[in-house]
Order: C-alpha cells, then structure tokens, then sequence
C-alpha cells in the first residue's frame, strides 16, 4: 500500500475534488443568494441537512469500514454520486430552478462529504505513522492548487468572456467544474491499489449493535472524545466563515467577481504554503502543540478580518489567514491519526469526518439568524456573525489543551518496533 503511485493518486484525488469544491462555494452560493434572491439563512440551512443526513449514516459506515467494506469502493460510490447530484444542480441553476438545484446541491454535497469517510482513513495506509504529517501536509497544498485551478478555470465563465450555454456568468461555471472534476477523480477511482478483503454476510442489525458498542470503547479513549469535540468547536466557526466568505465579500465590500477571484487566489496561494510547512513543522515539534498555535492564531486573525474597514488591510489580512487555513487541514487530519486507537483508525476518522461536517448544524444556523436579524443594520450585521463564530474557536482550544500529547504516541511507538 505505501507505494509512490498511491500516495500520488490520493494526492491527485484531493486535488480532483476541491475544483468543483470551490466553484460551488463562490458561485453558486452568489447565484442562490446575491442573483436569485434567496435568503442567506435557507441557502445556510443545506449545509444543516446535509450534516444530518451525515449524521445517520456516516457512524455505521465507519463501523463496517472496519470489519467488511474496502474503502476504495465506497470512495467510487460516492464520487460517482457527488458528480450526478452536482451535476443536476448545475443543470437547474443554468435553468433558474431555485428550489430544485437547492435539493440537489444539498445531496451533492452530502455525498461529497461522505466521500472523506472512505478518502480520509486511506492515509494511515499509504503513509508510515512517523510521515502522516509530511503526506496529510501534500493533501492539502494539492487541495489549495486545485482551489486555485478550479478558480482559473471559473474565471471566464464568470466575467461572460466564455459562454456556453447561455444562462447567468454564475451558473455557468458550475457544470465545468463537474466534468473536470470526474475527468481528474477517475485515475483515483480506476488504478488505486487496495488490499482486498473477504467478502462476508453483513447483518445491518448486529453491525448496528455492534456500533454502539464499538462507539463506547472508541470514546472510552478520553484523547478522542476531548479532540472530537475541541475539532466540532473549532471547525465551527472555520467553516462558517469560509462558506459564506463569498457572500461575505459582495454585502461588506461590494466588490466585482473578478475581484473576488483574485482574492481567493492570493489565499489558496498562502493555504498551500500553511498546509505543507505546518505538516512538516508538526512532524518536527509535536501536532497538538502545532495546532493550539494555530488555534491560538485563529482567534486574532477571524475578529480582524470581519471587522476591518480599510480594504488594503483587509486584503493583506485575509491573504495572511491562508496560513491558518491549510495548517488548520492539515495537523487535525494527522494528529487525529495519532489519536485514533490500534483497530479503529476507520471508525474513529468516521467521527473526525462527522465532527467537521457536523459542525456545519449549528455554525450556519448561528451565521444565518444574525444576518437575517439583524437586517437594519445593512452589512455590519456580517461583521457582527463573525465575532458570534469565533467564539467556538475558543471553547476548541480549551477542550484540545486536554488532549493528550502526540510525541507520547510515537514514542511508545518507537520502542514497540
């Protein structure tokens, strides 16, 4: 398994997936709620639904990950899935369906986010436990490239120079970045080598049963419970804010879409450097001590930024805050490795996928009820969201100083080899 062919088509697949991941943050939530007049808390409200459809299935999938299912298969279902969701909601929103192309970006995302509970695990076998944190860090400079792709390629579609099948600049970046997306995802899907395992009769009812079971021991770990809730905390307010970072850009700065774009690339830049310079920095001194530095970062940096009235400043911050951004990725996905118990790496990444996207519920209930309250008070009422969200970052920092130390993990490890 830890083969260089592997290691670069889990890379390549990271890359593949945030191309459609980015156009549809910046264009279709600018389609939905700047063009189409929907309001900011039902747009928020999908990613509500879609961490609860997470909720119900993500756990058992953990579960029978561990036991039965290869995780390049359930990677394959899902991808696929993601590509005909995304894809529909793409064709509604060239057609002005707003209700339609909400359902489907709903389900689209879902899928797309279930997908991590197959991709996420994989690193623990392409990688040694003592350079997780040097390949995770790969992960996420080849997600901000393909960030950055995704807006290269959005970018003439959504200035009208390009115009295929003539609809709104918006809408008509989203089908693109679909089929570009499966193009790039298909070596992944196709020549990833996994070992096979056998194929046993699977009872739904005992693997539930044994789910909760499973569920105790794993939390029986205090490291875990302590990190998964210091992760769902944090990730929070991070996520939030990314998501309505667009809407964000157009209500407090009424800037153009070319403006925009560059924006998010000066930050996608910034992110690749955070993402691969954190991954190595946490492999030297420790990826609990390198995330409460970024934790302790982001709790500066998000106030700043949403309070800011100079422009110049604003872009020189938000800039800055793509370092937080990939470090963030990057050490919670390899300190979660570290954590995770011998015989539940698979259950145990199911919850860490769970808590990132869950955090999803209530962030952007929390975002939407402000923006929607506090209309009176015209853009400002973003700026006060933003503050509302940090918050959680606060709470994450202090339930992670509680989680035990990774040196300690690899130093046992060290003397059982």
């Amino acid at each position: 398994m830890e083969t260089r062919k592997n290691i670069s088509l889990w890379v390549l697949y990271d890359f593949a997936n945030s191309i459609v991941s980015i156009v549809f943050f910046l264009y279709f939530a600018q389609w939905l709620v700047i063009d189409r007049g929907v309001s900011d808390f039902h747009f928020n409200l999908t990613f509500t639904i879609s961490a609860i459809l997470l909720l119900l299935t993500v756990p058992i999938t953990g579960s029978l990950l561990d036991k039965f299912l290869r995780r390049i298969t359930g990677l394959r279902h899902t991808t696929v899935l993601t590509v005909i969701f995304y894809g529909l909601c793409a064709i509604s929103a060239l057609l002005n369906k707003e209700v339609s192309s909400l359902v489907f970006f709903t389900l689209g995302l879902y899928f797309y986010l279930l997908s991590f509970t197959f991709y996420t695990p994989l690193i623990n076998d392409i990688a040694r436990l003592a350079k997780r944190g040097a390949v995770s860090g790969l992960g996420i400079t080849a997600s901000y490239l393909g960030q950055f792709a995704g807006l290269v390629i959005a970018l003439p579609f959504s200035n009208g120079t390009l115009n295929l099948f003539d609809a709104a600049p918006r809408a008509e970046t989203l089908l693109p970045s679909v089929f570009i997306f499966f193009l790039l995802a298909l070596p992944m899907l196709i020549f990833f080598k996994e070992p096979k395992k056998i194929a046993e009769k699977v009872s739904l009812r005992l693997e539930i049963k044994n789910l909760f079971k499973g569920t105790r021991e794993l939390f029986a770990f205090p490291s875990v419970a302590l990190f998964l809730a210091s992760y769902f905390l944090f990730n929070d307010a991070i996520l939030t804010a990314a998501n309505n970072f667009p809407i964000f850009l157009e209500q407090v700065w009424q800037v153009s879409d070319t403006i925009k774009t560059y924006i998010l690339l000066g930050v996608l830049i910034t992110s690749a450097i955070g993402g691969t310079l954190s991954g190595l920095l946490a492999d030297r001194f420790g990826h609990k001590r390198t995330l409460i530095f970024v934790l302790t970062g982001w709790v500066f940096i998000l106030p700043l930024v949403g309070l800011l009235t100079n422009f110049t400043l604003f872009i020189i911050s938000t800039t800055l805050m793509g370092f937080w951004f990939g470090a963030n990725w990057a050490v919670s996905r390899s300190l979660m490795s570290y954590i995770a118990p011998q015989g539940k790496h698979n259950l145990a990444f199911a919850y860490f996928g769970l808590a990132e996207r869950a955090s999803s519920f209530i962030g952007p209930i929390v975002w939407g009820l402000v923006v929607s309250n506090f209309i009176s008070i015209g853009s400002d009422r973003y700026r006060i969201a933003t503050l509302a969200v940090t918050g959680f970052i606060v709470l994450g920092l202090f339930a992670l100083a509680r989680v035990k130390d990774d040196r300690e993990t690899l130093i046992i490890k060290k003397l059982e080899d």
